[in-house]
Parts: C-alpha cells; structure tokens; sequence
C-alpha cells in the first residue's frame, strides 16, 4: 500500500497523511474537506494489483455517507480506476453521459414506440385479435426487463460491461428481426415482447450505474442528462415509425428501426469506458448474494416507495387517451398531443431535477418531485373535466416532475449505498417497478369500469382511477421523506 501525503493547505491544514488503497486522489481529497484545486498539487501514486485485491471486499458496499462529507465512505473503498481520468469531468466522464444517452434513445426510443405497432397491427396485421392480446406484448418489455434486473445487475458486476451491452444489443437485434416474421400474436409475445425485454435489461442495468463511476460533484445532473435520451428517444421514433408505416407496413419498418437501433448501440458499446474492475469472488469472505442488498433497512424503505411509485406512474400513459375521448369529447389527436408534451418536458424535467439535486441533495429532490407528481394529478387532471387547458397544465407538471422517478434513482442508490455494487442495486429496485407496472394498470382499469356513471368528480367514471394514481404516488414520496428524517438527518434543511 501507498501513502498519500498532502501538501500544507494556505493559512488552515498541516500535512496529512493516509494510506490508501483504491481511490482517486480527487475523491480522497474532497472526502477531507480539500478542494480541487489543490488536488493539483497532490503527486498520488497506487498499486493497482493491490487494489483490485482489496475490490475482494464488499463491507463498504453498506457503508453510510458521512454527514459532513461529499462523497460516501463506500466511496473510499471502491477499486483504483482501470483506466487513468478524473472524475467531475474529462473524456471519460463525458462519454458516459453521451454512451448512456445514445443508449436510453435507441432502445427506448423503440420501447416507447410500440403503441403505433400495436394500433397497426390491431388495424392490419392481426385484425381478428383481441386488443388485450396486443397490449400484453407492450406489457411484456417493461415486465421482463424489471424482472430480470436482479439477475443482470449482478451479472454486471462480475463481467465487463461492453460484454453485457453487447449481448443486449445483439438480443435486441434478434428479437425484432424475428418480430418482423410473426404470423401470430404470441409469435409477438416472444419477440417484441420477452426477448426485446431481456435485450433492454441487458443494456439498462450497466448503462444506468455508468454515469455514476464517473461524476460525483455533479453526478445527478450528469445522470439527469444521459437519461434525457429516453425523453428525446420516444419523440424521434415516433415520428419515424408514423412515417414508414403506411409506406412500407410493419415488417419493414421493424427490420429498418431494429437496424438502426443495433448501430447506435454499437457505437455506444464501443464507447463504454469504466473505472472498476469487475467484482471477483472473495477468497477470504462469503461471496454476498444478490439478495443482501434487500436486508438493509433504507433499501427496503426504497422498495416500499418505488412500488408504490411504479403502480401510479404509468397510468396517465395508459388512460389519458381514452380518457380525452370518453370524457372531453376531443379527438385522439388532442390526447396525443398530451402524451408528447410529457414527453418532451420530460427530456427537460430530468436535467432540472438532476441540476436540483446536486445542490439540495438527492432524496431530498427525489422525494419532493415525486410528491409534486401526485398532488398535480389530484389538483390538475381529477378536477379537470372537459378543461383542455387543466389537462395541458398537468401534462406540463407531469413531465417537469415526474422524470425525478427514473433520472434521480440511480444518483439515490449511489449516495446511499456507493457506486461499488450499484448495477445490483437498481436490479433489486427492479423487482419493485415490475410488480407495479404489472398491477397498476388492471386496478385502476377495475376502478374504471366500477366507476361507469359516476357524477361525483368532473372525471366522471375516471375519478378513481385518478384519485388512485394520485394518492399511491403521493404515499411512494412520503415513504422516501421518512426515509430522509428518520433514517438520515433530522434537520429540514440538511442536503441529502
């Protein structure tokens, strides 16, 4: 091991001295109150052999940030860079945000998009299926990458990201070529649905931890703008595939999207670089299992709100449509129209949020844009009726607030917990999102059909529904603000 020494510091510190094994002198020095500037000054020297060694241990993995410090004391144990660069910056750090927005465009670009399939082939393809039918293979991409998650954030840990993502990206590939030749609704279940979900969990689990390896300082908004690409993904597809639709059908335009989103995933692949080795099994302690993240109190807490989260999240997406029609009496269009200015402003909402909360603290903007989310849905969308401008201004408060639900997580996890073991981290939350993505949507429709010829609400027989979206988000924040006051400072104004 090496010893780090640090020069005197102008008018206030004496020379320091630690040893260390495994991080970069930037981090170290910001961990002990030094700034950046005389970092500069620091001539730091590391066996990386040793550090890797060290990388063995994961007791860091459930280490508390310290109060007064920027980076969590996980930090300090995480394995030397693989590969030489500064964090906050530089090369490396800025092709993570662009690899990660390249990656979020693509392949969620083309996730978003399944809604124009599935009304062509409910129109062309397979006329004589159910609708139901068709939107299980929707259902079944979101559904099977959450599923997965526990599995591939492991497994991401254990072997070089370029290897996951290339996977994923070939299983992407493959899925929808194949989707291309279906002759049968479950031929879709198949493809588009399960094996296009597994190539996107393949993509995701290592995709989402990379920006994190990079940036500290600004690690919310470096995170907030790489996935801004699934803002910007679904607006570009979409106006794509409504274009080669009726040119040359669905098996064409399948092949060319599916061509094009391999090659951008390509070249993301291509640009991956990470800090950490891979984790190797322990010679000297029990190989953690990719259900110890679940026994810790916080991250249970974190399950418990990101269920609730997940079960209200989706059904705008799901109901407004039918909502416009059966309620304001305006043409799809109009509901079409809604659904892009969420996704637009969404693009937008991830950048503000992460701006936000790397200065008032990531739980802190996490919980506060997701209960900003919930009361908008009971304040804007239930009293709204037949008000286009009401709908426009939850579509509006929607998109800024709620994009918190997927930008800021990955910033939540690595402040809690360190970046160490962070793909697992977000397969674990993973489980979480699949169970209420898949319950959301069948009790809020039961609360529709219950609600047929309800007057109490100007949304007539939705007030439930929306009442319900509402008030479960409302909840997954709350928990998140417990989390916050009970479990990590009691002060109001404390960043965290």
């Amino acid at each position: 091991m090496k010893t780090l020494t640090t020069p005197t510091a102008p008018e206030s510190a004496a020379t320091t001295s630690m040893t260390i094994v495994d991080h970069d002198s930037a981090s170290i020095l910001r961990d002990l109150n030094v700034t950046v500037k005389d970092a500069a000054r620091v001539d730091l020297e590391i066996d990386p052999f040793l550090a890797k060694e060290k990388h063995d241990s994961d007791d860091a993995d459930l280490e508390m940030r310290s109060s007064n410090s920027s980076i969590c004391k996980a930090d300090l144990d995480e394995p030397f860079d693989v590969l030489p660069g500064q964090v906050d910056g530089g090369l490396y750090a800025w092709l993570s945000v662009f690899v990660t927005f390249a990656t979020y465009f693509s392949a969620f670009g083309l996730h978003y998009a399944y809604g124009l399939f599935q009304d062509w082939y409910q129109r062309y393809d397979f006329p004589d299926a159910s609708p139901s039918s068709l939107a299980l293979v929707g259902a079944l991409q979101p559904a099977t990458m959450f599923l997965l998650g526990v599995f591939v954030g492991d497994l991401s840990e254990r072997v070089p990201f370029r290897i996951v993502v290339f996977a994923g990206t070939v299983t992407i590939g493959v899925a929808i070529t194949l989707a291309s030749f279906a002759t049968q609704v479950w031929h879709l279940f198949l493809t588009q649905g399960v094996l296009f979900g597994a190539g996107c969990s393949l993509v995701y689990y290592p995709i989402t931890s990379l920006p994190s390896q990079w940036w500290v300082k600004h690690r919310a908004l470096a995170t907030g703008i790489g996935m801004a690409g699934s803002g910007a993904g679904p607006l570009v597809y979409s106006l794509v595939i409504s274009a080669l639709l009726p040119q040359l059908g669905s098996k064409a335009t399948l092949r060319i999207m599916g061509a094009g989103t391999v090659v951008i995933l390509l070249v993301a692949t291509a640009l991956i670089r990470t800090r950490f080795p891979v984790r190797r099994r322990s010679t000297t302690n029990a190989d953690p299992s990719i259900w110890t993240p679940l026994r810790d109190r916080r991250m249970q807490l974190i399950l418990a709100s990101r269920l609730c989260i997940s079960i209200g999240y989706f059904l705008p997406f799901v109901f407004l449509p039918s909502y416009v029609v059966a309620v304001v009496g305006a043409p799809p269009s109009f509901a079409a129209l809604l659904l892009t200015l969420i996704n637009a402003l969404s693009f937008a909402g991830r950048i503000i949020t992460g701006w936000f909360a790397d200065r008032a603290g990531n739980v802190n903007m996490y919980a506060m844009s997701i209960l900003l989310t919930g009361l908008g849905t009971l304040a804007l969308w239930l009293p709204a009726g037949t008000a286009q401008e009401m709908l426009i201004a939850y579509a509006s408060v929607f998109g800024l607030t709620a994009g918190a639900y997927i930008a800021l997580l990955p910033s939540v996890l690595a402040q809690l917990f360190g970046t160490h073991r962070l793909p697992s981290m977000l397969g674990s939350v993973a489980v979480a999102n699949a169970v209420g993505n898949l319950a959301g949507p069948p009790i809020a429709g039961a609360l529709v059909t219950a609600g047929k010829g309800a007057v109490w609400s100007p949304a007539m027989g939705y007030g439930g529904a929306i009442v319900f979206s509402g008030v479960v988000m409302a909840v997954g924040a709350l928990i998140m603000v417990y989390l916050r006051f009970a479990m990590l400072d009691g002060r109001v104004w404390a960043k965290h």
